[in-house]
């Protein structure tokens, strides 16, 4: 009988399919992390969906939006709870809370309080991105969860001197006063409806992603992720020149207010205040956020780590995705309830 002599690969051959295995690893895994982004980016959109059909029954019920500044310095998003089908945490908060010094005083921040700290610890899917990096717990003695979405609080509180917005300030421009707020009514804000939006509810946005901030002071920085001292900003700035001294800011390296501790950006979802569950129109999405001189005139943009922009739901409902190269005045025009602006499709 006659035999065969078997043979195995050649090294070379075998190389040469390890290269062909790489390279097919290496043009699929582009394919599959892009696959991955685009079902967060829809669980995102879900969520965003979600808030502003919660914003709608909301509006039925109350005939208002929910306050940017809830009693006790609580956010739209403790209001929204049963909205969310989360009528369980929202009981279990205790708005009647008063003042840990002084039971007889009002408490101004509930959400502070220690019969509140154990809700603020609940993580509410609805509030956070799947693409969001940072979801740890503040290392704090609260250790809330945070929220990745942030309400139209307007274009800049120095430009009119006003929350020219969908949400803003319930109380006076201090924590110590409930002073008017630039000419309006203490509490004309809390009234905010459909019928308030004189621009158009398909015109006027009304929530928008916002990166979180990492939490931990040593956390590694991403563009997005912190917010940075601007130099030279008051309240007599223009738009163009408080831009400008943002622009300035090196993320990499750039100053974090309160000696590079403050990294609380979106946290807590609890609290309602323009640096942790509002943004502004001054910065166009995924830009810098910038502390100006004051902490409630802080310059801050949506963003996410979407690639090229950001998720925003508009005042009707619908959901779209702003690309970061959106024009600044198309951009300002979107948060204004009220400023007449003619802002068509095609520009955004």
């Amino acid at each position: 009988m006659n035999h065969r002599e078997r043979r195995g690969f050649t090294l070379i051959e075998l190389l040469v399919v390890i290269a062909i295995i790489g390279v097919l690893i290496a043009l699929l895994l582009p394919a599959v992390q892009s696959a991955r982004e685009a079902a967060r980016r829809a669980q995102c959109t879900n969520n965003l969906k979600q808030i502003g059909l919660a914003v709608h029954n909301y509006h039925d019920t109350w005939g208002s939006f929910p306050m940017g500044e809830m009693p006790g310095g609580l956010s739209p998003q403790v209001g929204l709870l049963p909205f969310l089908e989360q009528t369980q945490v929202y009981d279990s908060f205790n708005f009647r809370l008063g003042d840990p010094a002084n039971p007889a005083i009002p408490a101004r921040w509930i959400w502070t309080h220690p019969a509140t700290i154990t809700v603020g610890r609940t993580r509410i899917s609805a509030y956070l991105c799947p693409s969001e990096i940072y979801t740890e717990y503040a290392s704090d003695a609260f250790q809330f969860w945070a929220s990745n979405y942030a309400w139209n609080s307007g274009t800049w509180y120095p430009r009119l001197q006003q929350w020219d917005g969908l949400f803003g300030r319930s109380y006076g421009r201090n924590n110590s006063t409930e002073a008017t707020i630039g000419g309006l009514p203490n509490n004309a804000l809390n009234m905010i409806s459909f019928a308030s939006i004189k621009d158009g509810s398909s015109n006027t946005l009304l929530c928008a992603e916002v990166a979180n901030g990492p939490l931990v002071a040593g956390a590694a920085r991403t563009k997005v992720s912190d917010c940075y001292e601007a130099a030279g900003v008051t309240n007599t700035s223009t738009v163009q020149d408080a831009v400008a001294a943002c622009n300035q800011m090196d993320w990499t390296n750039g100053p974090i207010p309160w000696g590079g501790t403050w990294r609380y950006k979106g946290y807590a979802w609890v609290e309602g205040s323009i640096w942790r569950n509002w943004f502004n129109s001054i910065r166009t999405p995924n830009q810098t956020c910038c502390r100006a001189f004051d902490w409630w005139f802080i310059m801050k943009p949506a963003s996410s780590y979407h690639p090229g922009g950001a998720n925003a739901v508009m005042a009707d409902g619908s959901v779209k995705f702003f690309k970061e190269t959106v024009a600044l005045p198309t951009w300002m025009a979107l948060s204004t309830r009220v400023g007449g602006e003619v802002v068509s499709s095609d520009q955004f």
